[in-house]
């Protein structure tokens, strides 16, 4: 009996697995007849989408190329500018190039000019020196002129002789009055403005 069983127990298990066999041949046979046998749009249809997806290519191409050439133009533009700009760059220098030339030859012209001020200068040098000398020593001068002026005004203290022999008396004579008034020595000017 329980071999019985064992074997009724089997075929339900046998009976499964043919049946996941089934189902997978099913769906493997469905997916062959799929891709063996596509189903195909109708005929008009596919050419209006294929002439549409060539149109919209097409303008897409048109699109990148015009902003292409676009760009090009641009480059185009500035290169021109640019040569312009390097032109005039180009005839100003050479107008510089010629008036330095001018420049260098009028500094020659100029140069034994420049020597001769340059030895004017050093001489004008020399005799500011020698003005300054002089200006001291009339200074000085002056200065010992001042101090020998106030010496000569200052009094001097007579000295008598002391006798050595007696001294004997003059005659003396009637004092005539001059005729004339006798005259003052002079005084020395003793304002130190008028010096």
């Amino acid at each position: 009996m329980s071999d019985t069983n064992n074997n009724n127990n089997n075929i339900p298990a046998n009976t499964n697995n043919t049946n996941n066999n089934n189902v997978s041949d099913t769906f493997s046979q469905k997916a062959a007849n799929d891709i063996a046998t596509p189903v195909l749009p109708v005929q008009e249809d596919l050419q209006k989408s294929t002439k549409e997806m060539f149109t919209k290519v097409s303008d897409y191409i048109k699109g990148e190329l015009s902003t292409t050439v676009a760009d090009y133009n641009l480059l185009i533009q500035m290169n021109n500018i640019t040569t312009s700009k390097y032109q005039d760059m180009t005839n100003i220098t050479k107008g510089l190039s010629v008036y330095m030339g001018d420049l260098k030859l009028k500094y020659e012209e100029f140069q034994p000019y420049f020597e001769k001020i340059n030895e004017l200068d050093k001489n004008v040098t020399e005799l500011e020196k020698t003005v300054q000398l002089l200006d001291e020593y009339t200074k000085r001068l002056e200065q010992k002129v001042k101090n020998i002026d106030k010496s000569a005004l200052l009094p001097v203290k007579p000295t008598q002789p002391q006798p050595t022999q007696p001294v004997q008396q003059p005659v003396q004579q009637p004092v005539q009055q001059p005729t004339q008034p006798v005259q003052q020595p002079a005084q020395p000017n003793t304002n130190p403005e008028t010096n």
